[in-house]
């Protein structure tokens, strides 16, 4: 994988500094490396699944994104799982798509997310604020929008070592979202102490 040449958008999690040093006031602050493998098989595929929201989706999670004028994502294996094929997943497929998996996280790209809570998908509007790959690391980075229930910035961060060792790196910035959301504040940051230890499993084998 070749670094990206593009002038890196500015983000408050810095993805591509081994040390996070420049931490932002008004935040909780979160960071934790979770052991994924060994090797650069281990690395290629992993970056390959977490670049296609894999790490979400496997943790309770569905996600959408538009493809021309339809959503392709992970609640698409509702409808094939009863043995129907989308017109998503046709359309999907012409674009060159694994029916049924997100597009590729693409910077600027708005996806839908839904965590699931039982029968019910709780909404959390987000963006896409960059992508970055590179030889031994790669990944990317999202920010809240309104209607989310936190504020914050959140990256997803695969390494390799120099011993050929591979992690995922999650770090974060977050406080409470607005409106009712303040009040749920004691659920979300439980919720989000929960999502983290299924984000670090997500990718192992």
């Amino acid at each position: 994988m070749a670094e990206q040449s593009q002038e890196r958008p500015e983000t408050l999690t810095h993805p591509l500094s081994p040390r996070w040093l420049e931490r932002p006031d008004g935040y909780r602050h979160f960071e934790s490396a979770y052991f994924v493998g060994h090797g650069t098989d281990t690395f290629e595929r992993c970056a390959e699944e977490l670049l296609h929201w894999e790490v979400k989706i496997r943790s309770g999670f569905d996600i959408e994104v538009d493809v021309g004028d339809v959503l392709v994502g992970s609640a698409d294996m509702v409808s094939r799982a009863a043995g129907a094929e989308s017109t998503a997943d046709v359309d999907a497929r012409a674009d060159g798509v694994r029916p049924g998996r997100p597009p590729r996280v693409e910077p600027g790209q708005e996806p839908t997310i839904r965590v699931r809570l039982g029968p019910f998908r709780l909404p959390e509007p987000s963006r896409v604020i960059d992508v970055f790959e590179a030889e031994d690391r790669c990944g990317f980075t999202y920010g809240t929008k309104p209607g989310h229930p936190i504020t914050g910035e959140e990256s997803f961060i695969l390494i390799r070592t120099a011993d050929d060792r591979v992690f995922l790196v999650l770090r974060s910035v977050s406080r409470a979202g607005l409106g009712i959301w303040r009040l749920g504040e004691p659920f979300v940051r439980l919720a989000q102490i929960i999502y983290r230890r299924r984000y670090g499993r997500a990718l192992r084998r």
